[in-house]
């Protein structure tokens, strides 16, 4: 593996979209891999509708989920998660790559002067919305099956036609909205930090993982911001088998606020920043590195 330790995200930088396709890919497939059964609780927690203080803890989840459902619980909706980050990262990086390369022309043609920074964040979020669209459906798959608390593992085939059988197509898109607002931020936010923490740490290129440290405080960074729409996401995914009929995402929003206060948007928190920054660090650092192997073997 080259030992020159480069900034693959920075403006300017020469990477194909097949190049960033496959490095993306590779690098959801290992992050999603990693942090599974963090997923699963966090989903739990969000989907929780007592107020905030009657919540569940995570001892208790972990605790239920082991005697009624069992250890394989953890990985329920594991499938089309690992499809919807293996789509997710490849879409996000490839789409990140055409977007890099056309916003510099943009700035070049018209002379604007962005700084990294703010270069990642417009590029991050418009490869954020890309990579929802393509991958929205599994990741409403991946919350329907894993909200399931019987110890019978739901297979993903019927799922899916039950989804299409009660809720019609619109079934498999609903929530797809506060999706599009949280994830677009949450990508914008998390290039644009990451470009402003590898900006600060370019005299530690020497430091080991230094990519995975950097990815690690974007990640962080990003969901603590947007979690709200994340929970709110979610809530929307679940809505009709909850309730029997989808309600908006501003309707969901209120109530849950009424019910449940606005710390019910938090809940999950620590368990998604536990989990999401360690797969922004995994993701970053695998992007990063798979993609100099991919340069170095020419592919």
């Amino acid at each position: 593996m080259t030992n020159k330790r480069e900034d693959h995200l920075k403006r300017g930088s020469d990477v194909t979209p097949l190049e960033a396709l496959t490095a993306g890919s590779i690098a959801g497939a290992v992050s999603r891999a990693v942090t599974a059964p963090l997923d699963t609780i966090k989903i739990r927690l969000q989907l929780e509708s007592s107020g905030f203080k009657e919540r569940n803890t995570v001892p208790t989840i972990i605790k239920n989920l082991l005697r009624h459902e069992g250890p394989i619980a953890f990985w329920k909706g594991n499938v089309p998660a690992e499809i919807l980050y293996i789509l997710y990262g490849g879409t996000q990086f490839a789409s990140y790559s055409v977007l890099n390369t056309h916003l510099l022309r943009l700035e070049q043609l018209y002379h604007l002067r962005l700084s990294e920074a703010s270069h990642s964040l417009i590029v991050g979020t418009g490869s954020g919305m890309a990579s929802t669209l393509v991958t929205y459906p599994f990741d409403l798959l991946r919350t329907r099956l894993v909200a399931n608390k019987t110890r019978n593992l739901l297979s993903m085939s019927g799922t899916v036609r039950g989804i299409l059988e009660t809720e019609g197509i619109r079934g498999v898109f609903a929530g797809v909205r506060p999706a599009m607002l949280s994830v677009s931020t949450t990508s914008g936010l998390m290039f644009w930090s990451y470009e402003l923490a590898r900006e600060f740490s370019k005299n530690l290129k020497h430091v080991p993982f230094i990519e995975g440290i950097c990815g690690f405080i974007a990640g962080a960074f990003a969901k603590g911001v947007t979690f709200p729409l994340d929970t709110l996401r979610k809530r929307c995914q679940m809505c009709s088998v909850v309730h029997g009929h989808p309600f908006s995402a501003l309707h969901l929003f209120v109530a849950i606020v009424k019910k449940e206060g606005v710390l019910g948007l938090y809940k999950g928190f620590g368990v998604s920043i536990i989990k999401t920054a360690p797969t922004s660090a995994i993701s970053l650092f695998m992007y990063e590195y798979s993609l100099s192997f991919i340069k170095k073997i020419d592919l």
